[in-house]
């Protein structure tokens, strides 16, 4: 079962699904049922292991990798510029 990327599965409704599972409350012989169960199970994989799934964003540490990055190059640009500036 496909599902546009405005439809993406959370975690909590991942762990919903699979609880039903473990359950028995499911059945999995109706069509679709085992597709929605194993991306139930992707997700929650997929979150245990990145600590993130797909329908999270993940802006705020690409904004902090970003700001640590422009911070080094401007430590080591300031770095190179001391000494000449001394040796005036």
């Amino acid at each position: 079962m496909k599902r546009s990327r405005n439809e993406l599965m959370t975690l909590e409704e991942a762990t919903r699904i699979e609880a039903q599972v473990t359950a028995g409350s499911l059945d999995l012989t109706l069509p679709g049922t085992q597709a929605l169960v194993d991306e139930a199970h992707r997700v929650h994989v997929s979150a245990y292991m990145w600590g993130t799934t797909r329908g999270e964003s993940g802006r705020k540490r690409l904004h902090t990798g970003i700001a640590v990055g422009i911070g080094m190059v401007v430590v080591t640009v300031g770095g190179f510029c001391v000494p000449f500036l001394e040796g005036r």
